[in-house]
């Protein structure tokens, strides 16, 4: 990968930071015997993105010049060594606040279907859609340890 990666236990949301920080030893032991662990791209203070890596799942949280997670991809294990991206959410802000004023989750099933909610929280709205699309962007390998290049790629299609 192209990119920088460090390696953590986790991603703390609230605080902004990472947890644990880790060795790519570690991680790649981590990552070998199934366990969770978390990879940031770039840098370790201001990631450009996370991705929370699991034995069957991968969680791509990217972040925006605030540290908020502003998009974030689901992605699980639907056949041997093939990620699916079942959800991806986009929020939005506040201002430079950490308060989410609204939300969109695209919820992908693999035969095309897509639905559709958006969430607004200052005066509660919530509005749903379904529709479908072509999904075959949707499909991942399941990355080698330090291969995230096409996870972290935010347009999918």
């Amino acid at each position: 990968m192209s990119r920088q990666v460090f390696y953590c236990k986790s991603w703390f949301r609230a605080k902004k930071r990472p947890t644990e920080l880790w060795s790519e030893a570690d991680a790649k032991a981590a990552h070998e015997s199934g366990q969770a662990y978390v990879a940031l791209v770039d840098s370790i203070e201001r990631p450009f993105c996370f991705l929370e890596i699991t034995q069957k799942a991968v969680g791509v949280g990217f972040l925006d010049e605030f540290l908020r997670e502003s998009l974030s991809y689901d992605f699980q294990e639907v056949e041997p060594g093939v990620l699916f991206l079942t959800m991806g959410t986009h929020r939005e802000f506040e201002g430079d606040t950490d308060t989410v004023v609204s939300g969109s989750s695209y919820i992908f099933s693999r035969d095309g279907q897509v639905r559709i909610r958006r969430e607004f929280f200052n005066s509660h709205r919530l509005e749903t859609a379904s529709s479908s699309a072509d999904v075959s962007a949707n499909y991942a390998p399941v990355p080698v340890f330090g291969r995230y290049e096409d996870l972290i790629r935010v347009e999918r299609g």
